[in-house]
């Protein structure tokens, strides 16, 4: 069986499982440290290999883990860097929300996921499990889908500090929601393109090389923010969108981390859309409400009085400037 791969079989009561996963993932059983598994290791280790892989591979329905029944090694042929796994786990009644947990993932970046494919008479699915998505729920319905990825897009927009930084950039260059409309707007559409390209398979761009650029455009609106004293709503959507370009590479790399729905892959894909949308705006709303609590508070006639004359979004701009140079040559590994 290829590394990193398995298949799950569901038939009545019992689930069936085999899977070949990275020696590297098994602590306290490579003796010499080579990365593979010998049959002498094996034979040594084999209570403890088996009291990891129970310990560290759950099967449940809903909340109640079910019974392991079997459980059988089988070592690669020599010089492979991975071993087989055979279970079978038993439930009290036929799963119907079969849910799998691990953290079975090696060392190496090839070891760091493991592809599923999962049988339940007719219908099948294919799942890609990763350390950022280790828990799958199989079989569910479409709306579910939709609902865990759009949850999915809210998390990673609100918890990615370089995007809500450029939010940032964008949201202060001017007032009103004619502008906001605008930008946000350009900005959803062209993140979208990539995104979309990129999950399909369509286009790809490495890391190395997005990551760098996602702080480039940092720098580049808060620059914009500093030196132009006012620009065209047209031409500042424009810039938005090349940028937005950029980000949604960024996203797509999240994504591939977590993997589509193997059975719903456009519904996972308009779900982590539509949930990046919401934390945009909803981003946009705490920005307003921080915003207007300082003013309430006095604090932009405070900073007057301590000599501190620069409007708040050129303040705002020169941080981000500050911390987007930073991760930028960081990014560089400069």
């Amino acid at each position: 069986m290829p590394a990193q791969q398995g298949s799950i079989n569901l038939v009545d009561n019992d689930v069936f499982v085999i899977a070949a996963l990275p020696v590297s993932t098994l602590s306290g059983v490579d003796d010499d440290r080579d990365g593979r598994l010998s049959d002498a290791e094996l034979q040594a280790h084999t209570q403890r290999i088996k009291d990891q892989i129970s310990r560290r591979l759950r099967l449940l329905n809903d909340q109640a883990a079910g019974q392991l029944a079997f459980l059988q090694l089988m070592p690669d042929p020599d010089g492979a860097e991975h071993f087989v796994v055979l279970m079978k786990v038993s439930f009290a009644g036929a799963p119907e929300n079969l849910r799998i947990e691990t953290d079975l993932f090696g060392n190496a970046d090839k070891e760091r996921q493991l592809t599923l494919k999962v049988t339940r008479g007719a219908d099948t699915e294919a799942v890609v499990l990763t350390p950022l998505h280790s828990s799958h729920i199989f079989f569910r319905s479409p709306a579910l889908v939709l609902l865990d990825y759009l949850v999915l897009g809210v998390e990673h927009i609100l918890l990615g500090i370089d995007h809500l930084l450029f939010l940032l950039t964008i949201l202060v260059a001017a007032a009103g929601w004619r502008y906001w409309l605008g930008v946000l707007t350009s900005f959803t559409i062209a993140h979208s393109i990539t995104l979309t390209t990129s999950l399909m398979g369509w286009f790809h761009a490495p890391a190395v090389v997005v990551e760098p650029m996602i702080a480039g455009s940092i720098v580049l609106m808060a620059v914009l923010n500093m030196t132009q004293r006012s620009a065209a709503l047209h031409q500042r959507m424009a810039i938005v969108f090349a940028c937005g370009l950029l980000h949604g590479l960024g996203f797509a790399s999240s994504m591939m981390d977590m993997g589509l729905h193997g059975a719903y892959r456009v519904t996972s894909l308009v779900g982590f859309n539509l949930g990046i949308e919401l934390g945009q705006v909803l981003f946009l709303i705490a920005t307003l409400a921080l915003v207007r609590s300082m003013c309430a508070l006095g604090l932009p006639g405070l900073l007057q009085k301590m000599g501190v004359s620069m409007p708040a979004g050129k303040i705002a701009s020169v941080f981000a400037l500050c911390v987007g140079g930073f991760w930028f040559l960081q990014r560089l590994g400069v």
